[in-house]
């Protein structure tokens, strides 16, 4: 009795589900020979580069480790290019207590790997400071972003920040930015916003973005500066801050359909102009038990200017709501709950129609367990 054979496609289809479960890649890789290719796709999927740690003492072991991995996949990648093309995201990570005087050789054989890698979509910088990289591994960086195949660049942590704009204007077919960077510093006011159709044209025009940033305003008015390549008012997509203002907020456009807010939103933040909005999420919330941090009495706030006199339905599909109850009570008492019964009702009006989902996302912690 023969076995079923199970077809390509599906095998594809299966393995495709795996990506980041290596170690069972691992195995699959061994089933068959029309098992391999697959499987290598999602092993070889992302590679990232951890540059060593600068400690005296261990430096030497450090090196030793980084340089037997990459040199193990640059040989691999030389004698099996087809290989080096299933990598479609590179990171490059540097530890906090990074130093420039690492061995040189550190540097030669990440630029040797990082050359092998034409089949990118996504690089990712975390930690890195670009002044502090050799002129050979900058200039291979950069290759990179010039390759017509880049669409997603995380920047996080990455310094000076002005270093990035020239690495920007390369990566013309870039739609996704990911910047994250804890102390930027910089001018905080913004031009006067103008009308629709005054903004200065651009070479890239993202349609997704993702700020988590303690001044937002900096990168807005980075972004109206001549040296910045990128259009950010047609975005689909944002992640930002929520507590950033509404002058600034109104610079990323009304062509949203998917909104992430990390915090409170601003008191003043209305939502109505975003009439393609179909996916709001509003995370990182919080709630002690007083009424004002309640994330219950932050939504009516939010979602309360939306229901109008001429009963135009929000656009607004889905809806996710994630937060934390700082409580030393039972968090299931019903008192800390009977608050969502208002903003339960407000969803249900007529100008709610479009709403498919709702989703609470609760954890919950003791203010006495935090200090332990």
């Amino acid at each position: 009795m023969t076995g079923r054979h199970i077809s390509n496609e599906l095998v594809d289809h299966i393995l495709d589900n795996l990506y980041f479960d290596r170690d069972t890649l691992l195995d699959c890789a061994l089933v068959g020979r029309a098992w391999v290719c697959s499987s290598q796709r999602g092993i070889f999927r992302e590679i990232i580069l951890r540059l060593p740690a600068y400690h005296p003492s261990h430096l030497a072991i450090f090196v030793e480790v980084y340089l037997k991995t990459t040199t193990h996949l640059d040989t691999l990648f030389a004698e099996k290019p087809y290989i080096a093309s299933y990598v479609r995201s590179l990171e490059l990570r540097t530890p906090r207590e990074y130093s420039s005087a690492l061995p040189e050789v550190v540097y030669s054989a990440t630029t040797s790997l990082v050359r092998r890698l034409s089949s990118l979509n996504s690089l990712s910088f975390v930690c890195v400071n670009w002044r502090g990289l050799p002129p050979l591994l900058q200039a291979a960086l950069t290759e990179i972003c010039e390759a017509p195949s880049i669409t997603r660049l995380s920047a996080i942590d990455f310094y000076p920040f002005p270093e990035l704009a020239p690495l920007l204007s390369h990566m013309k077919n870039l739609k996704m930015l990911d910047v994250t960077r804890n102390d930027w510093l910089g001018p905080i006011l913004l031009p006067e916003f103008g009308e629709e159709g005054s903004h200065p044209p651009r070479r890239i025009q993202l349609d997704e973005l993702q700020l988590r940033l303690n001044n937002v305003r900096s990168f807005i008015h980075w972004s109206q500066q001549d040296s910045c390549p990128l259009g950010i008012h047609n975005l689909k997509s944002l992640e930002i801050i929520s507590g950033v203002d509404v002058v600034a907020f109104r610079y990323f456009g009304t062509d949203l359909r998917e909104l992430t807010l990390r915090g409170y939103p601003n008191r003043a933040l209305n939502l109505a102009h975003l009439t393609n909005l179909r996916s709001l999420s509003l995370v990182d919330l919080y709630e002690t038990g007083t009424e004002t941090d309640s994330p219950a009495f932050w939504m009516q706030a939010l979602f309360k200017p939306l229901p109008n006199s001429e009963g135009n339905i929000f656009p607004l599909q889905h809806l996710t709501i994630n937060f934390t109850l700082y409580l030393s009570t039972d968090p299931l008492n019903s008192c800390h709950w009977n608050r969502w019964a208002a903003f339960d009702t407000l969803l249900g009006k007529p100008e709610f129609a479009s709403l498919e989902t709702v989703e609470l996302e609760a954890s919950f912690k003791s203010r006495i367990s935090d200090f332990q």
